[in-house]
């Protein structure tokens, strides 16, 4: 693949993350490897005031563009979370962030004057929003998001979707169909492989069950992320783990 479209989500340190690793202390690491584009992870970070700008500054220096991750919804009960998105654009701005990604929540309805001000507060950040289909069963099922992606787009909205290959494996569904279905409204991509079952686990790639290499095949040339952990050597399992992109 085009490494220019290649990024290193920080869970493949997840290893190192647990022992106290700040996530601006990867983008060294990511540098020295070429790497020019990193997702940072809201739930990583321990001190806000201080990480976010570190990390914004390096991501400078190193001429990096920045995703940011974050665990939080945006819907509740039905209604747009704008205070709570605001405050994430904010905190991706201080990263000089491009994207933002969150989970869809509570929603019900698209609502004309909701979509106009979620479009004027992407324009205000310069950022593109993303939702993205995670592991839990009120977020991660194709017809919901779809379905919303749909209803927002009718809108003129610009949220578009970041697909995760592996996460429909935890709602027993089939990737490549998802792909097919969604392929017109993603605009990046997960990629994890995962053995699948009851419980699914996500591996290392060509680890598990899905046919990774065909689904991509399926989907837009935008950019991925390897997003799974490498474990105690991540730095040196990411090395093997580019070389199969290459294949």
């Amino acid at each position: 693949m085009d490494k220019e479209n290649l990024a290193i989500n920080t869970l493949v340190f997840w290893e190192q993350l647990k022992q106290g690793v700040l996530q601006e202390d990867l983008l060294d690491l990511l540098n020295a490897m070429d790497i020019t584009k990193v997702e940072i992870r809201r739930e990583f970070i321990k001190n806000f005031d201080r990480e976010i700008h570190n990390i914004g500054n390096k991501a400078k220096q190193f001429n990096m563009e920045v995703y940011y991750s974050v665990p939080e919804l945006l819907y509740e009960n039905g209604e747009l979370l704008f205070s709570a998105l605001e405050k994430y654009l904010i905190e991706a701005k201080a990263m000089n962030a491009t994207r933002i990604k969150l989970g869809i929540g509570e929603y019900r309805e698209a609502r004309n004057e909701d979509i106009s001000k979620l479009n004027r507060l992407c324009e205000d950040y310069n950022i593109l929003l993303t939702i993205e289909n995670d592991q839990t069963r009120e977020n991660g099922q194709i017809h919901k998001i779809k379905q919303f992606l749909e209803d927002v787009s009718a809108l003129g909205s610009k949220i578009l979707a970041t697909f995760d290959i592996g996460n429909w494996l935890w709602q027993q569904e089939d990737p490549m169909t998802n792909a097919k279905l969604l392929k017109e409204y993603v605009a990046y991509i997960h990629l994890k492989d995962v053995k699948g079952g009851e419980n699914p686990q996500a591996t290392l790639l060509d680890e598990g069950d899905i046919e990774w290499r065909q689904i991509l095949k399926e989907l837009p040339q935008v950019p991925l992320a390897l997003e799974y952990p490498c474990g105690s050597n991540a730095s040196g399992q990411l090395a093997i783990e580019l070389a199969k992109l290459a294949k």
